[in-house]
Formats: C-alpha cells, sequence, structure tokens
C-alpha cells in the first residue's frame, strides 16, 4: 500500500472534522436565544448598516413580545432620516428579489420576530448626514399596545 493511499483517510476525517466545526459555529452565531418580557415589547440586537449623506440605510433588530397579544406596529421616525418605513425583502420571480414596506407589520403575542438582512428591516431614507461606523443611530417606534419605544442602534458593517 503506498503512502497516498494511507494519508487519504486521514485527510478525509480532519476535512469532515473541519466542516463540522464550521457549520457549528455558524448555528451558535445564529442561534440567540431571548427572554421575553413579562409583559410587553422589548428590543433587543439592534444595529445599523453606514450609509452616504442623502442616501438610505437600514437598521436590524428583534422585537421581543412577551404579551399575549398580538401588537401592530403603527409609526416609525428618526431624526437622521427625512422618511423611514419598515420594509420586506420579497421573491419577485426569475431568480430576483426586491424591497416593498411591509403591509402587515404585527408582532404576534409571546413572539421574537427578528429584523435581518434579507428580511423585515426598517429602512432610513434621506439621511440628513452620514452614517459611518462607530455613530449611532436613534429609531423610534410606535405600537398599538406598547406604545413608544426608542432604540438606539450602532452604526457597523454587516
Amino acid at each position: 500500500m503506498s503512502l497516498f493511499h494511507l494519508y487519504i483517510p486521514s485527510f478525509l476525517f480532519l476535512a469532515f472534522l473541519f466542516v463540522i466545526s464550521c457549520n457549528s459555529e455558524q448555528n451558535q452565531i445564529g442561534t440567540t436565544e431571548y427572554v421575553l418580557p413579562d409583559d410587553g415589547i422589548a428590543i433587543e440586537g439592534a444595529w445599523a448598516r453606514p450609509g452616504r449623506e442623502n442616501g438610505v440605510s437600514a437598521v436590524y433588530l428583534n422585537v421581543l413580545n412577551g404579551s399575549s397579544e398580538t401588537d401592530t406596529l403603527i409609526a416609525l421616525s428618526s431624526p437622521i432620516a427625512g422618511l423611514t418605513e419598515l420594509h420586506e425583502t420579497f421573491d419577485r420571480g426569475d431568480g430576483m428579489m426586491g424591497m416593498r414596506e411591509a403591509e402587515e407589520p404585527f408582532f404576534p403575542g409571546r413572539s421574537v420576530t427578528g429584523m435581518e438582512p434579507g428580511g423585515l428591516h426598517i429602512m432610513l431614507m434621506q439621511l440628513k448626514n452620514a452614517l459611518l461606523e462607530g455613530d449611532e443611530v436613534v429609531v423610534n417606534l410606535r405600537f398599538a399596545n406598547a406604545g413608544e419605544i426608542s432604540v438606539t442602534a450602532p452604526v457597523r458593517s454587516p
């Protein structure tokens, strides 16, 4: 038996371990567990993308609804943006994705709703100043039941 045949099983085993360790790390990063508040809405994990003056940015966060009731987002604002909207990414067909204003901004009771790249997110449009890494953005969310919640999101690259 040649040395080549002796090393193949070892190489395959090491490659298998490497793939498993990479997948485990990815799963751990993406599986943050949140503790729901006893009642009402809490916001966790907020961050925003950089953006240029007069341009756009996006804010991502997790809405934790500890209430047994579904709550509705009824207004959004940010002092840094001329226009602030809740958007969703959707499949336009033929492998193309698009963005549109979210039609049903509902947050079910006893649940966590994630806003993340490629999904639901807050769009900041007509930025009054550039947003650079290290800056912070304030976003005000007004819910039908929970009232207004102000969130400060650090600006960072994805």
